[in-house]
């Protein structure tokens, strides 16, 4: 999974310096609601019985509160299989988080950095049955809005489960490469563009 760390710390250096003056109107004191599915890949060196990549879905409530600032709260679901298959309907992936979103433009369509705490419930094993542990969160993406309300959304989370009861490590990467579509509301969600009006002679 050293390949997919290396992405997002390239990835999010690209993002942050990218100049905030390049950026156009006024973006913020938007509410939006995101619906997302993806993939996640859990670590291949983790020993896992099952290997754990599957298919993940989401829902994610948030609030632009500054032009380059947000908070958002993300539920999501993961179809994992982290043992044995005979016991895959079991073994999902159950997670929550509260994250901070740091925009590279004061802009509806901009990419973002995302840094966080949470929690994942996961069964790892039959003897120690369903446990949860802490879970930190560091992400990057992309936002892009289609209309006044409707909006599309790329994102590649790394998720670093502490203290999970893995055979290998005590500490678990979950990387989920996601996209989704968001609804928003409230607040200034023009194109950055700027509107040119008639000619007055």
């Amino acid at each position: 999974m050293k390949w997919g760390l290396r992405a997002l710390l390239v990835f999010s250096g690209l993002v942050l310096a990218i100049p905030a003056w390049a950026a156009g109107q006024s973006a913020h004191d938007e509410t939006y609601i995101n619906l997302f599915g993806g993939s996640t890949f859990f670590d291949a060196s983790s020993g896992l019985a099952g290997g754990g990549n599957a298919g993940v879905v989401g829902l994610r409530l948030g609030h632009r509160v500054d032009a380059h600032v947000g908070v958002e709260a993300q539920v999501a679901a993961a179809f994992a299989q982290l043992q044995s298959p005979a016991h895959a309907s079991a073994a999902n992936q159950y997670s929550g988080a509260v994250l901070g979103n740091l925009y590279a433009f004061d802009s509806p369509d901009t990419p973002y950095l995302s840094l966080g705490l949470g929690a994942s419930s996961n069964l790892f094993n039959n003897q120690l049955g369903r446990g949860t542990s802490l879970m930190g969160v560091f992400g990057v993406g992309y936002q892009y809005l289609l209309n006044d309300q409707i909006g599309l959304r790329l994102g590649v989370q790394d998720q670093l489960l502490f203290s999970a009861p893995t055979p290998s490590s005590a500490n678990l990467n979950d990387v989920q490469v996601t996209g989704g579509i968001s609804y928003f509301w409230g607040g200034s969600k023009k194109s950055s563009f700027p509107v040119v009006g008639p000619a007055h002679p």
